[in-house]
């Protein structure tokens, strides 16, 4: 019996004694100064700044360090157009540490007067800054339907630089309502016919091998336009007269 009661007397002090710790830990960072938020770090932003990151957070400075809640705090940032993915992490002390993943842009969205950057998915990243007609051609949708798959077909071009024309080469891009016209920078001309992505992507490698040729006989420039849109597998070149 004595035996039994010192037992359950140890098992009861150790209990007490790690409920009291958990206790304390809970006090000491939640409700004490030791863990306030001093500095906040930003990572991997481009076109958006540290300031306006930080902005978007709605933090002061101040708040207690495990009070903050990161979900919710991930989710607000996420709601941001040119931000796809956070990651938030304390660092103990004093620290916040977000690292952000931007939308990639794709192209020049053209709706009515204006152009807007878009990503892969179509989404509006925001407004255009002075260098992005560079990088990114403009692009005119006017079939809807095929929008998803035209977005989709430009991203594989971005992605395959080991196929011509590359993607930078291209100034417009526009998806009619029964074709897709490419204009590259020295203003050759490319149709392709509307179809599925994967039948794209066969064309697109049949266009690298007109266009290999054309470059190892120096006649690029003699050309004013290819027609992809022919029977498969047939191409029609016409030649600037």
């Amino acid at each position: 019996m004595i035996a039994w009661i010192k037992r359950h007397f140890y098992y009861l002090i150790g209990l007490m004694i790690i409920i009291s710790f958990v206790i304390m830990s809970v006090y000491v960072l939640y409700f004490t100064d030791l863990f306030i938020l001093k500095e906040i770090k930003v990572f991997n932003n481009h076109r958006v700044s540290k300031e306006e990151i930080i902005k978007l957070t709605g933090l002061k400075g101040g708040e207690r360090l495990f009070r903050i809640n990161l979900n919710a705090l991930e989710r607000k940032l996420k709601n941001y157009p040119l931000i796809e993915e956070v990651i938030i992490a304390r660092r103990l002390p004093s620290r916040l540490e977000i690292t952000v993943k931007e939308r990639e842009g794709l192209a020049i969205l053209i709706k009515g007067q204006r152009g807007y950057l878009i990503d892969k998915k179509g989404v509006i990243i925001g407004g255009i800054l002075p260098n992005d007609y560079l990088y990114y051609p403009l692009v005119e949708i006017k079939n809807e339907k095929w929008k998803d798959n035209f977005l989709s077909f430009l991203s594989w071009i971005k992605e395959n630089k080991n196929y011509l024309p590359v993607f930078e080469n291209f100034s417009k891009i526009i998806l009619e309502e029964d074709k897709i016209i490419f204009t590259t920078k020295n203003h050759l001309k490319i149709y392709f016919p509307l179809s599925l992505k994967e039948d794209w992507i066969e064309l697109y490698k049949n266009l690298d091998r007109i266009m290999v040729y054309l470059y190892e006989n120096q006649l690029i420039e003699k050309v004013e336009h290819i027609r992809m849109d022919y029977p498969y597998g047939r191409a029609l070149i016409k030649f600037r007269s």
